[in-house]
């Protein structure tokens, strides 16, 4: 028989067991039924590090670029986020979101409009179907490249626009708010993800050619802008689990031809043709090229020119600037196609130096207004941010009293990218400007 003080006893000694199992799990032994947790994606390129802060209290240290972090355990309710600079400690961006019980969450840290900013993603989404992966799309970049159109196929991109393939997502900017179950077998079945802009199947934003989904997968790819301001790297983010950089391995390359004495002008870049006998002033259209060492094979008046040791980063934009003769070294310029961070100043506009036989930097005024310092021969000026126009602005380029070009009554665009080309021999008689719509 079982006496009282035997009862109390055995009750007493249940709850210290129970006592310090609460203990075990509040020191690091797992998530309790009140917390949830919560990570943070460097979606960026220019934060090397991040740190993420719950409140004062540093939970997450040193999140690189491109990277994500691991999960932390948090009490269930509001919390106010800061992501600050590894390197400076100086606070970026702050967020205030709720914790669920048990709950999962990614804190995605992304540049948008020159400033950090944060989404919060639920990482709890139920398994989809069997025999399916779950993918959805994050368009971070939409406030610099707009909406976009994803295609998942089992072709190469560049068969893309030649195919009668549907996009699985149309006009994405921003987090999709649902997911496309797609066929995906347990030993993982192979894809192609092609993104381009939106309603345009020809304009290839990212090419990822190697993607494999396995069946109960559940997956975001988010987008970011490349160096150029036009392409995208993308970011493979498995729900609960790791990240996968997958970072655009194309270049956009133009060419501008400013070439003596009318010469013709033929290149081609890695096997990409460029142009065909394109004359001064003229300026072609970019083309996608293979980023890394440039193989570039360049004629300039039917005469061969050396164009060796250039090179294009991954994701940028480029001009070729071809100038004087075949034995003047071709230049290579970049071009920051990224819009205007300013909303009273919302264009972007630079000058680009090609003209032969210039002694001195010539300078363009947008309204009298220099833009940016003068650009000797083979470069160009920063890029100015100035005021948008409906017919009414006036650009001139000058080199010390002689005026080069000028071209009155002209709209400039909000949200638009100029560049302002100064191409071929100097002018007898200054005309108007060549001018081109970068984006």
């Amino acid at each position: 028989m079982t006496t009282m003080r035997e009862d109390t006893t055995g009750r007493r000694i249940l709850f210290a067991g129970a006592a310090a199992l609460a203990l075990l799990g509040g020191c690091g032994g797992g998530v309790s039924a009140l917390d949830g947790s919560a990570r943070l994606v460097n979606a960026t390129s220019q934060f090397a590090s991040l740190d993420l802060y719950d409140g004062s209290n540093k939970v997450s240290a040193g999140v690189a670029s491109y990277a994500v972090g691991g999960y932390v355990d948090l009490g269930h309710g509001s919390h106010t986020f800061n992501i600050a600079d590894s390197s400076t400690g100086v606070t970026s961006a702050t967020l205030t979101a709720d914790v669920g019980k048990r709950n999962h969450y990614t804190i995605v840290a992304y540049a948008s409009g020159g400033t950090l900013t944060t989404s919060y993603l639920s990482d709890d989404e139920g398994s989809p179907s069997s025999g399916t992966a779950k993918l959805r799309f994050f368009n971070a970049a939409s406030a610099s490249i707009g909406s976009i159109d994803a295609y998942l196929v089992t072709t190469a991109c560049a068969n893309l626009s030649s195919s009668l393939s549907a996009p699985v997502a149309t006009g994405v900017a921003g987090l999709q708010t649902s997911y496309t179950q797609v066929n995906a077998t347990s030993g993982g079945t192979a894809y192609h993800i092609c993104v381009t802009a939106a309603g345009d199947k020809t304009d290839l934003r990212l090419d990822i050619p190697a993607v494999t989904l396995k069946d109960q997968q559940i997956t975001t790819l988010i987008l970011t802008p490349s160096p150029g301001g036009v392409l995208l790297n993308g970011l493979l983010l498995d729900q609960q689990g790791s990240l996968r950089p997958e970072l655009s391995t194309s270049a956009r390359l133009r060419v501008a031809v400013g070439a003596g004495g009318g010469a013709a002008v033929t290149a081609s870049a890695n096997g990409v043709a460029l142009t065909t006998g394109l004359t001064a002033p003229a300026v072609s259209s970019y083309r996608l090229v293979p980023a890394g060492a440039l193989t570039i094979s360049l004629t300039v008046g039917g005469v061969a020119a050396d164009a060796s040791g250039l090179s294009a980063a991954p994701g940028a934009d480029l001009t070729l600037l071809v100038t004087g003769t075949a034995a003047t070294p071709p230049a290579l310029i970049p071009d920051d196609n990224s819009i205007s961070t300013s909303t009273t100043n919302p264009v972007k506009l630079r000058l680009v130096n090609g003209m032969n036989g210039l002694t001195s930097p010539a300078i363009l005024t947008d309204d009298f207004n220099n833009v940016g310092d003068g650009a000797p021969a083979g470069t160009a000026t920063v890029y100015a941010q100035v005021a948008a126009s409906s017919a009414l602005a006036r650009l001139e380029a000058t080199s010390g009293v002689m005026q080069l070009c000028l071209s009155t009554l002209v709209t400039l665009n909000a949200g638009s990218v100029y560049s302002v080309f100064l191409l071929g021999d100097i002018p007898s008689t200054a005309g108007a400007c060549t001018i081109r719509v970068d984006r």
